[in-house]
């Protein structure tokens, strides 16, 4: 069976310079400083000064649209890079969409020579996060570690951001116990939970190609984590309870998130569970949608300099501890008795 073959379209961001794609030089791979390879974000600061967003999220959204093989970002974000394969321009659909592309900017197109998405490969490495293995499926899994395989695809999370390793490292440090991954992406710290004892798992992301993409790496890692499409901000979606939730999402969603268990809290009868609280044998049903906010909180993809504003938006919790590499920060909460 003849394997693929892609096209390497970049999209150069700026004035229109009209619909048409035309043949450019071909442009070298570069793998991302984080060798997160699903993906990878330029961030800016949005009108929100808290909120952080796609340099380009009206051309990202275009390209998603699209469903690519891949893509990335360079130039701080100005300059998007997707791979389709060979031949999906005949699209009626697909040839339309690349027209529209066109009008963010100059869209230049590159057939990749046979053996590519080989050498795109050697880039994308295992990860060891503590007793984790978070490898690409064309690596073996390792015999001493907890395994891991992520499909390269279209979700965030591959176990190579900080924002990501961070949370890897902290669920080895709690105790199993029901588990709700907020911003799942491509499913990775609900793997690594399931691989560490916690159930049941839910992982709740508001892209449903992300959730798509986690329910396939599911399946290939064996593994039946529960993955649905939903903003878990909103007090109209049911969110489930847990006595554990990581929350990698970014500040504004987090304040959200916080309002929200404030507004349930109150207006429950029953007091939480206290932190040494026994937790639900394997295969235990999740408490109902509303419940109480958990007993153990992670709060991640945030700036070091946000640490204070989300800690006190969570009044009922004290910090437990917390990690950074300069840049992102991961806050661990535990829920005061």
């Amino acid at each position: 069976m003849s394997r693929p073959r892609y096209t390497r379209y970049a999209l150069w961001l700026g004035p229109p310079m009209g619909a048409q794609p035309s043949v450019a030089k071909a442009l070298p791979v570069r793998p991302d400083p984080d060798d997160d390879w699903s993906g990878t974000a330029a961030y800016r600061r949005g009108p929100d000064a808290q909120a952080l967003e796609y340099a380009e999220p009206d051309a990202v959204a275009a390209i998603l649209a699209l469903q690519p093989a891949g893509w990335q970002e360079e130039d701080g974000g100005h300059t998007l890079v997707f791979w389709l394969e060979e031949g999906a321009e005949t699209d009626a659909g697909i040839g339309a969409a690349l027209k529209r592309l066109g009008g963010f900017g100059r869209l230049e197109v590159e057939r990749e020579p046979p053996g590519w998405e080989d050498a795109w490969r050697r880039f994308h490495k295992p990860h060891v996060i503590g007793r984790l293995s978070v490898r690409p499926p064309w690596y073996p899994a390792r015999d001493d570690l907890l395994d891991i395989a992520v499909e390269a695809g279209l979700a965030f999370g591959t176990g190579g951001h900080s924002s990501t390793r961070q949370c890897l490292e902290f669920i080895q440090t709690l105790k199993p116990g029901s588990l709700l991954d907020l911003g799942s992406g491509s499913g990775v710290v609900s793997f690594a939970a399931l691989r560490l004892g916690f159930a049941p798992v839910t992982g709740i992301d508001i892209d449903p190609v992300a959730v798509h993409a986690a329910v396939g790496n599911a399946a290939m890692n064996g593994l039946a984590p529960t993955f649905l499409v939903g903003d878990a901000t909103d007090p109209a979606y049911p969110l489930p309870g847990a006595q554990v939730v990581v929350a990698n999402i970014a500040l504004r969603p987090i304040l959200r998130l916080a309002e929200r268990w404030r507004t349930a809290a109150s207006g429950a009868a029953d007091a939480p569970p206290p932190a040494d609280a026994a937790m639900p044998p394997a295969g235990a049903a999740m408490p109902p949608a509303g419940a109480a906010p958990p007993v153990e909180l992670l709060l991640s993809g945030l700036l070091v300099e946000q640490a204070d504003e989300a800690i006190a938006a969570f009044p009922a919790f004290s910090e437990t501890a917390r990690t950074d590499d300069g840049t992102w920060l991961t806050l661990h909460l535990t829920r005061r008795v």
